[in-house]
């Protein structure tokens, strides 16, 4: 990629992760603010058309889907309804594994059954600690221009530790 696009393009996603602690405080309160946030992250960052986000828990061994985004099910954001019943969102809510980390499966293993179960193709995964334990996983497919790196990806996912789980 040109030095010049890829300067653009981290211009681009610094300045909308710069954004998003202060959408997060206006939407304090509604039951989706997660929604919103990967919503952002996926489309106005990351450019990956589809995510499904889960917190392990070992200590009561689960897996749990928090929330999943479909840009093309979300063309037009806004509508919190709408977002909570996008088929894509309502199918990772119903996901519930036992904790890959208590049973000590590797991360690639977890993704794989996860994909799968998406009917995601070509995908890639990020993993984060969170506080109380809880361990993000977010299982993704891969965009057609590639992600940026991985420690700028993990670092805007870091923020969807702040939001509520409902």
């Amino acid at each position: 990629m040109e030095p010049k696009k890829l300067v653009h393009g981290y211009e681009h996603i610094v300045d909308n992760l710069r954004r998003l602690p202060r959408k997060m405080l206006l939407l304090h309160g509604k039951d989706n603010v997660t929604e919103f946030v990967l919503h952002d992250l996926c489309k106005n960052c990351f450019n990956v058309h589809k995510a499904a986000y889960f917190i392990d828990n070992p200590d009561f061994n689960c897996l749990k889907g928090v929330v999943g985004i479909s840009t093309e099910e979300l063309a037009d954001i806004g509508d919190s309804a709408r977002m909570q019943q996008s088929p894509f969102n309502q199918k990772v809510r119903s996901f519930e594994y036992q904790s890959h980390k208590k049973k000590g499966e590797p991360h690639d293993t977890v993704a794989e059954a996860i994909a799968k179960e998406l009917g995601l193709q070509a995908y890639t995964f990020y993993t984060w600690d969170m506080k109380h334990d809880n361990h993000g996983f977010l299982v993704c497919e891969k965009n057609e221009t590639g992600h940026p790196q991985d420690d700028v990806v993990l670092d805007g996912l870091c923020l969807l530790s702040f939001c509520p789980v409902h």
